[in-house]
């Protein structure tokens, strides 16, 4: 689903590798625990995004007319998390989205992934210390290349693994990533929302998500935090009803 403004997670597999979200019983004792963690919360986001969203609907009808006409043209939205995408693959498309215009940094991105396929390798073994001249011709700046391999060594050390970061609150989430050079708030944000389907979520430091609030109070008698504190514990979901319509005129 494409947001438009928001990040669009790149999610592939080889044709020939049979899907282990499809086939978990098959898995080996972890991965099979981590698949089917990752399946319940597929189904439950799927499950609620229709309860949430006449949940705001209620209360945009009470309390903001621009919010309800937005969630009313947008229609249901769902958080959609990745099913098999490698956490090093999220930390280096969200380093890469960092501060670019969406098309720029989906530029980037693809040429990186085409680059890696070209050399039979994954992200991971690609995004090396002996490729950072080739990183750097794709478009990527020394200060990115810094925090995608400092993510690699942090993921090859043990200090960081999708399983850890999957059971924690955003409080610690947020402290782990943002230990990582080059991660800041913005960055645990977008990997909270897209990569772990945390649904109370709102990135203060994205320029579109803040442009967007503004417009929705401003013929209401709402203010930017008392739109937020109503429509908690659904943030997340308010971020990509705006992130949907970030060039649309709330009236």
């Amino acid at each position: 689903m494409d947001f438009s403004g928001a990040p669009e997670r790149i999610r592939t597999s080889g044709p020939r590798i049979r899907n282990p979200m499809l086939y978990p019983t098959e898995l080996p004792g972890r991965g099979k625990i981590i698949t089917l963690i990752f399946l319940g919360l597929i189904w439950y986001l799927l499950s609620m995004s229709k309860d949430v969203h006449l949940h705001l609907i209620e209360v945009s009808k009470k309390h903001c007319k621009p919010l309800q006409k937005l969630l009313q043209n947008n229609g249901v939205i769902e958080i959609n998390v990745p099913k098999n995408l490698p956490l090093f693959d999220c930390l280096a498309q969200t380093v890469i989205e960092q501060q670019l215009a969406y098309a720029a940094a989906e530029t980037i991105w693809k040429r990186l992934n085409k680059a890696a396929t070209s050399a039979n390798q994954t992200l991971f073994l690609f995004c090396n210390q002996n490729n950072r001249a080739t990183l750097k011709k794709i478009g990527l700046s020394g200060n990115k290349i810094k925090a995608i391999l400092g993510a690699r060594s942090a993921i090859e050390n043990g200090d960081l693994n999708a399983e850890n970061l999957s059971v924690m609150n955003y409080e610690k989430l947020h402290q782990t990533i943002t230990s990582l050079w080059g991660f800041g708030n913005w960055s645990v944000d977008m990997i909270a929302i897209f990569y772990y389907g945390m649904t109370n979520v709102w990135s203060a430091q994205d320029l579109i998500l803040n442009r967007g609030i503004k417009s929705l109070c401003e013929k209401s008698d709402l203010s930017p935090e008392s739109l937020l504190e109503l429509v908690d514990p659904y943030q997340s979901y308010l971020a990509l009803h705006i992130w949907r319509s970030k060039d649309a005129k709330f009236d």
